[in-house]
């Protein structure tokens, strides 16, 4: 086909050519302009999402808040008025955004595409303005208004508080017993406060409803003090109140029968006042005075303890006085005994042994004693009355005891001193019979020996025995003993004397171990040459007072002919057998 062919064609049908390009271009240009259109719609749709987004602010509420702050507190007044023209402005935009938003959608229900284009556009600009402004401002408002939202906080805890503690006291309703009345009065001044508190708040006097809140808070620790604490209160007052009182009751007439005075502590009369009281208790927790109660109900247990000890103190008293008393008197009764009996010798004592001041120490101890007696009578007058508390006699027996312990102590050292004087004269007449006792066995055992190498010396010493003794016997006979004296020379006495006894014990036994010796060595002298010459030697010795010696000689020679021998039990024996 050639270019004739076609353009033939063409020419042909050139008509509806024709009529084809100008719908193709009609349909183009419609879905260009339906395309455009859909794009600004879009575009105006998110013009709008900002502009609601805008509004969302609660700028106009937050202005009048602060336009009512600024009334009440001067001080933010300037802050006020630049945020109240920002503001103004800010409503100037809005106007116009409004109008805008007007236009535009009209623009685009008639097809205006390129004029909806040109508000879209100045729509964007201005809404993204505005929130931008808006949100600036609102933050300033909120600095300013930062009062009232803590306070919102606060309040918003508090409610929240007080729906818990409202839930709790009707769990707890049955051991709130008749306080539910009172409790449920003061919900109803709270839930009164709560109202107080948004009426202050709308009126944006914050220095009021701070007030107000802090009401509330002192209503609702009152509250939760009284739901917490009324069970504990009652619990104490219908519990351990009552258990005291029964205590108290039983222990006075416990002590009662016992024969205590406790007439003085008016005990049924306090109990009378303590259950009246309680009852005013009971009646306070009641009306949720818990405070006031609680007092009142732990000075009526401090009250009860200590007329419960003060009871106790008295038995406990009157145990004690019965005891001390007791110990006490039997005291007096012994000192009395005492010192009238050393009183009636003390002036004998103090010549005997020169004790300077006895008798007038004596007399002093009775005056002392008889005043502790009469001290006693009044005491013992006290008990059998049993009109004067157990605890105030029990001071006076006390200090009555600790008086006589004093005296007694001092007559017991005197008392002492004079029974080791009597003990040393009493010890001195004893030892001086032992003395002469001994000398006189001395004299009898050196007698009975015949011993005449040792008489002279023998007699010297007797004769120093004998002085010792003189000695002592004519302390003893003195009118006055010097008992220092008397104690030195008995001790002398008995050393030299004792000792010169044990010398005489030990010669005589020397003298008769050598007579037994030479009787035994006897049995060997007639055919042991060396015995012979050596018992020879021993009994020239022997005759001579040289008796160690010749007991010495006659134990040699034996050792040599019969060594290792047991030599006094040996010569002992065989003495015996060769007499």
């Amino acid at each position: 086909m050639n270019f004739e062919v076609i353009f033939s064609i063409l020419n042909q049908y050139k008509y509806y050519f024709i009529i084809g390009f100008a719908i193709l271009f009609l349909v183009i240009i419609f879905a260009t302009r339906s395309s455009r259109k859909r794009s600004l719609r879009k575009q105006f749709e998110g013009v709008e999402i900002q502009y609601n987004e805008l509004m969302s602010i609660p700028i106009l509420f937050k202005i009048n808040k602060a336009l009512g702050l600024a009334k009440l507190n001067p001080k933010v007044d300037e802050k006020v008025k630049e945020c109240k023209v920002s503001f103004d402005d800010l409503s100037k935009s809005q106007e116009r955004i409004v109008s805008l938003l007007a236009d535009t959608e009209d623009a685009l229900a008639y097809g205006k595409l390129k004029e909806s284009k040109n508000l879209i556009e100045e729509l964007d600009e201005l809404v993204a303005y505005t929130l931008e402004q808006t949100t600036i401002l609102d933050s300033k408002l909120e600095t300013l208004l930062e009062q009232e939202t803590q306070q919102r906080y606060e309040i918003t805890q508090q409610k929240e508080r007080f729906r818990k503690l409202k839930l709790t006291a009707q769990e707890r309703s049955s051991v709130l017993g008749s306080s539910m009345d009172a409790l449920d009065e003061q919900v109803k001044e709270i839930e009164h406060l709560f109202s107080a508190f948004e009426e202050w708040m709308y009126a944006s006097d914050f220095t009021k409803a701070h007030e107000v809140s802090e009401d509330i808070s002192e209503q609702i620790q009152l509250f939760e003090d009284r739901v917490n604490g009324i069970p504990k209160l009652y619990e104490f007052a219908k519990g351990l109140i009552p258990q005291l009182l029964e205590e108290v009751s039983k222990l006075f007439q416990g002590v009662r029968s016992k024969g205590v005075y406790v007439d003085h502590l008016e005990v049924p009369k306090n109990i009378g006042v303590l259950s009246e009281i309680l009852r005013d208790d009971l009646i306070g927790i009641g009306q949720g005075e818990i405070i006031k109660t609680k007092e009142s109900l732990l000075n009526s247990q401090k009250r009860l303890e200590q007329i419960a000890g003060q009871i106790q103190k008295e038995d406990k008293a009157f145990n004690e006085v019965n005891d001390q008393s007791v110990l006490v008197f039997d005291a007096i009764d012994y000192l009395m005994n005492e010192i009238i009996k050393l009183h009636e010798k003390s002036s004998v004592y103090e010549k005997r042994f020169n004790f300077e001041g006895l008798e007038a120490s004596m007399a002093e101890y009775r005056q002392q004693i008889d005043g502790y007696q009469e001290l006693r009578l009044k005491i013992e007058r006290m008990i059998e009355e049993e009109q004067i508390p157990a605890s105030t006699i029990l001071i006076s027996v006390n200090e009555l005891g600790q008086d006589v312990t004093i005296l007694k102590n001092q007559f017991e050292t005197m008392k002492q001193t004079i029974d080791q004087a009597n003990s040393d004269e009493v010890r001195a007449e004893k030892q001086l019979l032992k003395l002469y006792l001994i000398i006189n066995d001395v004299q009898v055992r050196i007698k009975k020996r015949s011993l005449p190498y040792i008489s002279e010396k023998f007699e010297e010493d007797v004769k120093t025995a004998l002085t010792y003794t003189r000695n002592v016997s004519s302390l003893l006979k003195a009118e006055m003993v010097n008992v220092k004296e008397l104690n030195h020379s008995v001790d002398e006495a008995i050393d030299y004397i004792y000792k010169l006894h044990n010398n005489v014990n030990n010669l005589v036994g020397v003298v008769d171990m050598c007579e037994n010796a030479i009787v035994y060595a006897n049995k060997f002298r007639a055919y042991v040459p060396d015995i012979d010459s050596e018992l020879t030697r021993a009994e020239l010795a022997f005759n001579n007072g040289e008796y160690t010696q010749a007991l010495s000689t006659i134990i040699n020679s034996i050792d040599r002919y019969k060594p290792n021998t047991a030599y006094e039990e040996m010569i002992r024996d065989n003495a015996k057998s060769a007499r």
